[in-house]
């Protein structure tokens, strides 16, 4: 009886040394899960800087475009009064010549029908 008890205290033993081997191996992966998930963390810290300083920079870009959309809003705006005022001087041109044709026709006509 003291043999098999003995066997059972050292079935026991072997039982809790397993126990044992395997709560260290769980605490050391707990260890190497904790340090992943710092690591994470870290990670996870420095994307949101980046996405940050990503934000800023569109933020940049966009005030940079809408600065040379008008730019070139105040450029086209220029363009077209340009163009606009030299059609004006160029129909006050024409209709100053057409003027001068008929005040011609109308000497010439004059000429002819006094030379009659």
């Amino acid at each position: 009886m003291e043999e098999r008890i003995l066997q059972l205290l050292e079935g026991l033993n072997a039982k809790v040394d397993n126990i044992e081997t395997e709560m260290g191996s769980m605490k050391s992966e707990m260890g190497d899960l904790k340090t992943e998930m710092g690591s994470m963390k870290s990670e996870i810290g420095d994307l949101k800087t980046e996405m940050g300083s990503v934000k800023s920079e569109m933020g940049n870009l966009k005030s940079e475009m809408h600065s040379r959309f008008d730019r070139v809003n105040h450029l086209l705006e220029g363009i077209g009064g340009q163009f606009e005022q030299r059609t004006r001087q160029r129909i006050a041109e024409g209709q100053a010549i057409s003027k001068e044709i008929k005040i011609l026709k109308l000497r010439i006509f004059d000429l002819e029908t006094k030379n009659m």
